[in-house]
């Protein structure tokens, strides 16, 4: 074979193809309007599989330098003693908080759609696994650290597991060990690799299931009914390169939030603790004493619970986790056995619906509430005066929105989906705001002056977003598509602009200016996906 040959590039490609198969891998083709900007709904499962690769290649890079007879010890030398150790430690932090975020998203998002219908139950049924399994190991992961934070949800998770009836012992011991700090951090680092293992083998057989069933497809498409099958047809264009490089653009774009948000956050003094990408202060420091006995954040719905009265007593732990865990699960698991009608519109399930708004309302509620009064016990009036108005307005509303469509009297378009999602986001932020105010005893809530500054936040807060979705898909679109020269010259900028934020990021010192460093590769990332985008306009019009 000639120079001329090995160069040529058909036969490279022809070459490449016939060994990696990358041109006919064994996925499912997707139709073009899952690619487009709203389509990114359709990609939520794809973005947690970005993230737990992530967190995979950092956690066994972690884990050569873990010791759990020195916990505290082996965070911080990886902290201050090797190269950008605290950027692999912080992004690895956040990188679970992001993928415990997603699959919340991705659930609910399944939920609203009714994905977990015909034929996809038990696709359903172990996604709901999954997020059990990605809270667990979280839990544990969280809780290796050493740091006072790490201790006091040890105390929390002790505290759950005793309180079970009967077996109650045997979860303290196979969970904690047999009292040492040895042997608790060794089971809690045992558990979080056993948790993830978990998670890739269900991970596994759910991906096999959601591309045998294919992607939910939109209502316009299955018209609410299911079973919803989006039909493999010629027209559908071939996963790579079009899905492929869609699918880099998402990772991109991921992978630089992971990274950038923990590194912004780093160089930010006097972080809340909660928030924080860096370990707390030594158990028994004197910094300790003055900071809350606090869960992970993502179980503050569960540990504030605790704190309610008609919990109190030897079992409140047990049945505070039972009613706002333990419960939902149980629901969610078996929500596609209750629900069995055939149609897939929000609307003509209201009560379904309901459940799911107000999972997300008491998630976020109960978590802030969590966050502002730690350890304060919390009267039934109170309990009924935050939880039972959110559920009489949703059920309500639902109800009669219900009716309105089921009646005709109610159209939905495409647009109004949007605006309404915005509408939603609003409220969500002004209930958190109001609740927020609410909780720390003050009642400047009820001034004129606040309520005008309430109003002008959440106004153009409101324009922000609406006036964004109206703007984004058109302009830049179109200009690309018209003149594919500005789109080639902006790929050309940005390569520039990351070469030299490169250029100067390596320079940077890996011990003391991790966190900058991160700063610099989450922007790189940020904007490699942007070209990405702009790439995909211009040669595949999409």
């Amino acid at each position: 074979m000639n120079l001329k040959n090995l160069l040529n590039k058909e036969k490279i490609k022809s070459w490449l193809n016939e060994r990696t198969r990358i041109s006919n891998p064994p996925l499912k083709r997707t139709p073009d309007y899952m690619r487009k900007w709203g389509g990114k709904w359709y990609w939520t499962g794809a973005l947690i599989t970005i993230v737990f690769l992530y967190e995979v290649i950092t956690g066994l890079v972690l884990l050569l330098y873990y010791n759990p007879s020195d916990p505290y010890g082996a965070t911080q030398y990886v902290l201050n003693s090797i190269p950008y150790g605290s950027l692999l430690l912080s992004t690895h932090l956040y990188g679970a908080y992001a993928m415990i975020i997603l699959v919340y998203v991705h659930m609910f998002r399944n939920y609203f759609a009714g994905a977990y219908k015909r034929p996809r139950e038990i696709q359903w049924i172990i996604g709901v696994i999954l997020l059990a399994l990605t809270l667990g190991a979280g839990y544990f992961g969280y809780s290796l650290t050493g740091d006072v934070l790490s201790y006091d949800a040890q105390d929390v998770g002790k505290g759950i597991a005793s309180s079970i009836p009967v077996i109650g012992n045997l979860l303290v011991n196979i969970g904690f060990g047999n009292g040492t700090p040895t042997s608790l951090f060794s089971r809690f680092l045992g558990w979080h690799i056993i948790f993830a293992g978990l998670i890739f083998l269900l991970f596994g057989y759910h991906f096999y299931l959601a591309e045998s069933n294919s992607m939910l497809p939109s209502g316009k498409i299955s018209n609410y009914k299911a079973p919803a099958i989006t039909e493999d047809s010629l027209d559908m264009k071939p996963w790579y390169p079009y899905n492929f490089i869609y699918m880099v653009e998402l990772g991109m774009f991921t992978l630089g939030f992971v990274i950038l948000v923990p590194s912004i956050l780093g160089m930010i003094p006097s972080v809340p603790i909660l928030l924080s990408p860096f370990p707390g202060p030594p158990q028994n420091s004197l910094a300790a004493s003055s900071i809350p006995a606090y869960p992970p954040w993502f179980l503050l719905f569960a540990y504030k619970a605790v704190d309610f009265s008609i919990f109190q007593g030897p079992t409140s732990y047990l049945q505070a986790m039972t009613v706002f865990t333990l419960i939902p699960i149980i629901y969610f698991l078996a929500v596609p056995f209750i629900d069995r009608k055939e149609s897939l519109h929000p609307l003509d399930r209201p009560i379904i619906t309901s459940f799911g708004i107000l999972s997300i309302v008491y998630l976020i509620v109960l978590s802030i509430w969590g966050a502002f009064t730690p350890g304060v016990i919390i009267s039934i009036p109170v309990m009924l005066e935050v939880l039972l108005p959110p559920a009489i307005i949703t059920i309500f509303s639902m109800l009669i929105f219900s009716k309105l469509w089921r009646d005709g009297k109610l159209s939905v378009k495409q647009r109004d989906i949007t605006i309404s999602f915005y509408i939603f986001i609003t409220g969500l932020i002004s209930s958190i705001i109001a609740f927020s105010i609410f909780i720390s005893d003050t009642r400047e809530f009820l001034t004129l002056s606040f309520s005008i500054r309430l109003f002008l936040l959440l106004g153009s807060i409101s324009f922000f977003g609406i006036g964004t979705v109206k703007v984004t898909p058109s302009l830049p679109e179109n200009k690309i598509k018209t003149f594919p020269g500005i789109g080639y010259v902006m790929i050309a900028i940005i390569l520039v602009l990351s070469w030299i934020i490169a250029l100067n990021a390596i320079r940077l010192n890996p011990y003391h200016q991790a966190m900058l460093v991160g700063v610099a590769l989450g922007s790189i990332f940020i904007l490699s996906g942007i070209s990405v985008a702009i790439y995909r306009r211009i040669v595949y019009k999409e």
